[in-house]
């Protein structure tokens, strides 16, 4: 009775072993993804504060008090959307690296040139989008596309699906921005929105007003996600049912075992032979 004893006993020192082990290395594996991640966000705030540093010297920004805007609306594209890439842990591929001043694109998202149209009023993005791929004969063309603002872009989405009175326009207007619409379509030889996409910001999001703001609410953003992310970590690294039917299997193997070698044992010293 005294060997059966031993191998119950032995038999939960193996499992409480095994446990043991299976929650050290979840805790380690929790601890290692939440490093990763803090690390994921520190890179992601630095290139938030590199725009935060670029629309804070508009001396250096290109054009006038009207026009300086346009830059700006390039650098929270391409920084934002670098900072929500390396959040993910992810390779940042939005960059302005190769492009030069007088380049036909402004900046270069997954190996793809983009030029970016801030202008006022959907009809004048239009017309700039249009200027520009007279200019470039393969812009437009060969992969390469436009941004214009998150909202005009919107507008023209609702004018393509047959809304009238859009923004409180005339029918004039809406039926110039139609048009537009066809010349891009006919010049380009592919559908519109293979041509013009949406910018991350509205017009007014980047004006010297706003952009401030602009930029802390992205923060803001990239805090609650990272908020989030850490939270699923955690959540991925409770105990969970699979994890205990593999720990129990284990254990149950293990055990099994002990009780063969127990019985036996027991069975060899009673004299007997097997």
């Amino acid at each position: 009775m005294k060997m059966i004893n031993d191998g119950a006993n032995i038999r939960d020192q193996f499992f409480a072993a095994i446990v043991h082990t299976a929650n050290q290395n979840r805790f380690a594996n929790e601890l290692k993804n939440l490093h990763i991640q803090d690390n994921n966000f520190l890179r992601a705030v630095e290139g938030i504060d590199k725009v935060k540093e670029f629309v804070g010297s508009p001396e250096n920004i290109l054009g006038n008090e009207g026009t300086k805007h346009g830059e700006i609306a390039e650098q929270v594209e391409v920084g934002i959307r670098r900072a929500r890439q390396v959040l993910e842990g992810n390779d940042m591929t939005a960059t302005f690296e190769g492009v030069g001043r007088t380049a036909p694109e402004d900046y270069i998202l997954d190996g793809i040139m983009v030029q970016s149209k801030y202008i006022n009023g959907t009809n004048n993005n239009l017309s700039a989008v249009l200027e520009h791929m007279e200019k470039y004969s393969h812009f437009g063309r060969d992969g390469s596309y436009y941004h214009i603002p998150r909202n005009e872009f919107d507008v023209v989405k609702r004018i393509m699906a047959g809304e009238t009175g859009v923004e409180g326009m005339n029918s004039r207007t809406i039926e110039a921005i139609k048009d537009k619409i066809n010349q891009i379509e006919y010049t380009s030889g592919k559908n519109f929105e293979d041509v013009v996409k949406p910018g991350i910001s509205d017009y007014a999001e980047v004006q010297k007003g706003k952009i401030f703001q602009t930029i802390d609410n992205h923060e803001k953003q990239l805090v609650q996600n990272n908020r989030e992310k850490k939270l699923q970590i955690s959540e991925d690294h409770q105990a969970n049912f699979g994890e205990a039917v593999k720990v129990a299997g284990i254990a149950a193997a293990v055990g099994g075992a002990i009780s063969i070698t127990t019985c036996l044992y027991q069975k060899s010293k009673e004299g007997k032979k097997f």
